[in-house]
């Protein structure tokens, strides 16, 4: 008994050691998966917000300031600073046929904690969308 007291005295301290060796690799995989994840959500919410975009732009009487209306109220929702809201054809005609809705938000500015590594790339989505004058008939007058 007494020689498995003494055995262990001197590890004291091992347990420390492989704490201080395990740590950053511990702290970096969690950072990682944290960071993934923000940028996941940004991913989802920019397709999300380029989606409704063009939604907002599908009615006829739909105006490009409704359009960036509707994108950003999305993209502001998780806190996305200054996304990047594109509109084809700009402005939007009653004669368009299709809308074009493009969400851009840059990755290094919106990321949570290793903003470092996502500096300088960019985050898009694209949506395009038939517009309700394929679906009007306007009936000529005999």
């Amino acid at each position: 008994m007494l020689r498995q007291i003494r055995s262990r005295k001197p590890r004291r301290g091992s347990s420390v050691v492989e704490f201080a060796l395990c740590a950053p690799v511990l702290f970096a995989v969690l950072f990682g998966i944290i960071e993934f994840a923000r940028m996941l959500q940004i991913q989802h919410t920019v397709r999300q917000a380029a989606l409704e975009g063009a939604r907002a732009g599908i009615n006829l009487d739909a105006q490009t300031s409704d359009v960036t209306t509707a994108a950003t109220n999305i993209t502001s929702i998780i806190g996305i600073v200054s996304p990047t809201v594109t509109i084809t054809p700009n402005p939007l005609l009653w004669s368009s046929t299709t809308i074009t809705v493009t969400v851009t938000a840059n990755a290094g500015q919106n990321g949570w904690l290793l903003w470092f590594f996502t500096a300088g790339s960019n985050i898009t989505a694209t949506i395009t969308m038939a517009r309700e004058i394929n679906a009007v008939s306007v009936s000529s007058a005999s």
